[in-house]
């Protein structure tokens, strides 16, 4: 009885073994996963009452043009816009406008 439970533990470790080097082999065959975030791409619905939106603003060098980021907050109703500065390797963020939707709505009827 001892030697069959020597046996399956054996088993069991060398069916894991075999799972992992296959799942290590999987990660190395394909290829990677390209991570930026680029402007426009990064629509996101609204999850608890808030959305997000990039878009490029039109400044910064071609290869890494500075961002804004619209954030929709249905809970506070706010609008909130900040950019994305990219200064050489750096990025910096920073809000540049937030105002009420009602009052926006209200502008917008006259």
């Amino acid at each position: 009885m001892r030697q069959h439970l020597t046996h399956r533990r054996i088993e069991w470790s060398l069916a894991t073994s075999a799972c992992v080097l296959a799942a290590a082999l999987v990660m190395l065959v394909l290829p990677p996963v390209d991570q930026r975030a680029l402007a426009g791409d990064s629509i996101v619905p609204a999850s608890n009452g808030i959305g997000v939106m990039t878009l490029p603003n039109g400044s910064g060098p071609s290869a890494r043009p500075s961002e804004s980021i619209y954030v929709l907050d249905n809970r506070t109703e706010m609008l909130l816009i900040y950019t994305v500065e990219s200064a050489g390797a750096s990025r910096s963020v920073a809000l540049r406008y937030s105002e009420s939707l009602p009052a926006l709505f209200k502008a917008g009827r006259r």
